[in-house]
């Protein structure tokens, strides 16, 4: 249900009234707990909706990253503006909630956390063949295959980030047909959908001549939970990330 008519709410805000809460520039970010990732990987149930997830969440992990348009596109100075502006996609895409800020220190992870499925995924470029005659797929495939052939960069150079909070579904009941196929993928699903905005716009800003990267709930190269706190989306309660309005019922990503 709605908390409030949005009416005539500006995209760029949100569903959820985020301006009413008490701002603070004391952040603390003690007991922040560890960020762990999500595994897209169920063997032990085959029946499970995470499994076919798996290759989808890989290829976005492949992706984001890439190459950056050398032509610098016009666009506002103003950093309301532009931070605007990347809510407002936000948003768009489902997202819950949106912060934006400075990268803080000790986001950056020591070691990097990679999805292990990548690996399969280039193996099955370099080896299948494709199936199918929908208009485009050739590009898109060698798309994929160019970003994943292309030299790892650093974000050594990278100052400030833009985090996406998503909401998990509702959870499904124990009576209702399908639950043994989508109980207890709450996580991967809110993930999949959240990784798939990240990657998106990471590209549009490269696309506008800036250097950008998505990190998604199974590859980063920073601490998502930290960022949530840096960027207002959570507190540390008891040793957990709490939002107000969400609780601990949401997963994040980030550019």
């Amino acid at each position: 249900m709605r908390i409030f008519s949005d009416k005539d709410r500006p995209v760029h805000m949100g569903p959820y009234p985020l301006e009413r809460l008490t701002r603070t520039d004391d952040t603390s970010f003690s007991g922040l707990p560890a960020f762990e990732p999500v595994s897209f990987r169920r063997p032990e149930a085959p029946e499970s909706i995470v499994n076919a997830m798996a290759e989808y969440q890989a290829m976005l992990d492949a992706i984001r990253d890439g190459l950056v348009n050398k032509a610098v596109a016009e666009f506002p100075d103003c950093p309301q503006v532009r931070a605007d502006h990347l809510k407002a996609f936000g948003y768009f895409n489902n997202a819950a909630m949106v912060g934006t800020g400075g990268l803080p220190d000790g986001a950056r992870l020591s070691a990097p956390l990679r999805n292990p499925d990548i690996d399969a995924l280039a193996e099955a470029l370099r080896t299948r063949q494709t199936k199918t005659l929908a208009a485009g797929i050739d590009l898109i495939m060698a798309d994929l295959k160019e970003s994943m052939e292309a030299p790892s960069t650093s974000i050594d150079g990278h100052s400030h980030c833009l985090v996406f909070a998503f909401e998990f579904p509702r959870d499904p009941t124990e009576d209702e047909p399908g639950t043994d196929w989508i109980g207890d993928a709450q996580a991967a699903r809110a993930g999949l959908l959240a990784a798939e905005t990240a990657v998106v716009i990471a590209n549009y800003i490269r696309v506008l001549g800036y250097a950008a990267r998505a990190h998604t709930v199974s590859t980063t190269d920073v601490d998502l939970n930290r960022l949530a706190v840096a960027t207002g989306l959570a507190s540390v309660e008891d040793g957990a990330l709490h939002n107000p309005y969400l609780g601990k019922r949401l997963v994040l990503c980030k550019v």
